[in-house]
């Protein structure tokens, strides 16, 4: 309970300093790093990680995120451009991309679920996921809060 505690005041204290970041006019890269650092200390408190568990963790952790992360960008690029101007056969080759991206996706999770347990345990797995959720729900709320608040 004391970990949660503090996890949850320095969620807040990053959550302070991003919004101070927008006032300051900090960089995007500088309150990525702030977000990071957040998610970092309350996925380690909700999944358990020992110290020697997060050593190993953590590095693997951030190479999957990496190759999700190029994966993404090819749903932005092919959803960008207004479906209204482009011909079917073009909208349809690129609902079919999609489809073989997700595919993609879903190999690499599958991939990545194998490595992770070999330093987690299934149940600290299930727990990543849902910490992924819980914190994505958290940041939602936060950026809905501030547009109310502007």
């Amino acid at each position: 309970m004391k970990h949660y505690t503090v996890l949850v005041l320095l969620f807040c204290a990053f959550t302070l300093s991003g919004t101070t970041a927008f006032a300051q006019d900090k960089s995007r890269h500088e309150r990525r790093e702030n977000v990071e650092a957040a998610k970092i200390a309350f996925l380690t408190d909700k999944m358990g990680l020992s110290a020697e568990q997060s050593q190993k963790f953590w590095p693997i952790y951030n190479e999957h995120e990496k190759k999700r992360r190029e994966l993404v960008k090819g749903y932005r690029i092919d959803f960008r451009q207004d479906v209204d101007v482009l011909p079917d056969q073009e909208v349809q080759a690129r609902i079919n991309k999609i489809f073989d991206l997700k595919e993609k996706e879903l190999a690499l999770d599958k991939e990545y679920a194998g490595k992770y347990q070999k330093v987690i345990s299934a149940k600290q797995l299930v727990k990543l996921y849902r910490g992924e959720r819980e914190f994505t729900k958290l940041l939602l709320k936060r950026l809905d809060h501030k547009h109310q608040n502007q």
